[in-house]
């Protein structure tokens, strides 16, 4: 099944250079995509009551889980087979998953479309839901298929399509769209037509790109041998996927059900804000699966484990220097970003931003499940987070709200992250969890406290708020470089950078020599 001539001579040094130079690509684009992402989600915000933007996402909600039903699991199955199969079995394995994707998405999508209003209706007791069930459910094939083509992608290790696709031509349209919302003063079907549309384009590209980047030759009798094998694994991912939704997004559906669309608004505004502490995570992410399936096939696990402890290492210190800024000024950044109406949800986005927090750094395990071909184990971890998940929904939402959905999904991302973390080290006697990442947390505890006066007299303007921030941030990061220096992965992505793009580092070149 292994294309031999490909894999031959994978290191862990070349797995960290591909890990890293994917994160840098996907890490531009995340940015790009969260301040388009964020700038159009606050104009929606602040232009919709907090009832009718509730309606927004909890329409964002229903494409989410429309999506994961539809794609069968076949992006994940896609970013673990394709590095491991003849480039001549890639064609047709991405034709079988098309062929599957596009006709389950339409039997999840028509029924959606067709019973919006009872279901807004009789289900949710909010009749003006209706408009945005029918708008989201109708661009669920197209979300389908952009998870499908990023997923394939990703197998291909070509991080800069993800970088077109999801972080600049959807983003991208649905800032212009959204933006041409407020200028003419469209209701919530216009609204709402901001948020599908890119869903149309950013589909219907990621398929292209995928497609015309798979190779030429076509071996579709070794495909065929491949795909049950593909399936098994796959298949299991949509459990995962609605596990997901579950901890992620079931308690939209529950607030809308137990309190109403005022409190979705609150809770989605402190919930995508607190969302942006996961893109450090994302980034280095996106190729850690590829690469630790291909350290894997070689029998080098103990190295996939130690790219993952690195990889660990760099998340903590960046979710660090935001984590602590975003509790301290949980209030002000949503009083300044938004409005004043969504000032009490602070509590909830601390909440949130220490769930994020927790999932970013452990879920560095995930990737090594995958590469060992454990779906079964993923899709256990995260039906047990989602049944977590529903059981604290049920009890903590009626009596407080979205702050108990809040606590509700910090807990599932506990049980979600701290599985992973125990199979890894039953399977392989080895975990990331060591002193390259606690080190950074140790350091992170005297600078977090020595800050707490300085948070209290800083003056509740935005521009203080960032600044003062920011400042804790590079604060913390001298800190650890003082303390813990560099390690030797970092030296060698540091040489491997200056080499290849013929930079200098000038006066770094003396701190990194210094502190290694």
């Amino acid at each position: 099944m292994t294309d031999a001539g490909d894999q031959d001579g994978f290191t862990k040094d070349d797995a960290v250079r591909d890990v890293v130079r994917g994160a840098g690509v996907v890490y531009i684009g995340l940015v790009l995509e969260m301040g388009l992402a964020f700038v159009a989600q606050r104009f929606a915000a602040v232009h919709l009551s907090v009832g009718g933007f509730g309606n927004l996402i909890s329409g964002t909600a229903l494409l989410d889980v429309g999506a994961v039903l539809a794609g069968l699991g076949f992006a994940s199955g896609l970013a673990r087979y394709l590095p491991r199969v003849t480039r001549a079995q890639q064609r047709p394995l991405a034709k079988y998953a098309l062929a599957l994707v596009l006709p389950a998405s339409f039997v999840v999508s028509i029924p959606i479309v067709v019973f919006a209003d009872v279901i807004a209706t009789n289900l949710f007791g909010e009749p003006g839901l209706d408009t945005s069930l029918r708008v989201f459910g109708a661009a669920i094939p197209f979300a389908a298929l952009m998870n499908l083509g990023i997923g394939g992608t990703r197998g291909l290790k070509i991080s800069r399509f993800r970088v077109y696709v999801k972080n600049i031509l959807h983003p991208g349209a649905r800032f212009a769209l959204i933006m041409v919302a407020v200028v003419v003063g469209a209701n919530q079907v216009g609204f709402a037509a901001g948020y599908t549309v890119p869903f149309v384009l950013a589909g219907l590209l990621a398929v292209t790109l995928f497609w015309r980047n798979l190779p030429d030759e076509s071996d579709t009798r070794g495909a065929r041998q491949v795909f049950p094998e593909f399936l098994r694994y796959s298949l299991p991912f949509t459990v995962s996927g609605l596990s997901s939704f579950v901890y992620r997004s079931l308690d939209i559906f529950l607030l809308l059900y137990f309190v109403g669309n005022r409190a979705v608004g609150a809770y989605g505004v402190a919930y995508a804000f607190a969302r942006l502490v996961a893109m450090f995570s994302t980034a280095f992410s996106f190729l850690s699966t590829p690469v630790s399936s291909q350290l894997e096939n070689q029998n080098q696990v103990s190295e996939a484990i130690s790219v993952q402890t690195t990889i660990a290492r760099w998340i903590t210190i960046v979710t660090i220097g935001a984590l602590i800024p975003m509790v301290a000024f949980a209030g002000d950044f949503l009083r300044l970003i938004y409005r004043p109406a969504y000032a009490s949800a602070a509590p909830t986005l601390v909440v949130l931003v220490i769930g994020f927090a927790l999932k970013n750094v452990l879920l560095t395990h995930g990737p090594i499940l995958e590469a060992l071909g454990k779906s079964k184990l993923a899709a256990f971890n995260t039906t047990s987070a989602a049944v977590v998940n529903l059981g604290a929904n049920l009890l903590l939402i009626p009596q407080y709200g979205a702050y108990g959905a809040a606590v509700a999904t910090t807990l599932s991302f506990v049980v979600l992250s701290v599985l992973p973390t125990l199979e890894v080290r039953y399977y392989t006697g080895e975990t990331t969890l060591s002193t390259p990442v606690f080190g950074p947390i140790a350091v992170a505890v005297p600078i977090s406290l020595a800050a707490v006066p300085v948070f209290q007299r800083v003056p509740s303007t935005l521009l203080w708020t960032l600044g003062v921030s920011g400042a804790f941030a590079l604060t913390y990061a001298i800190a650890v470089v003082v303390v813990l220096g560099f390690t030797p992965t970092d030296v060698m992505v540091a040489r491997s950078i200056e080499d290849k793009f013929g930079l200098s580092l000038g006066p770094l070149d003396a701190v990194l020599r210094r502190f290694s």
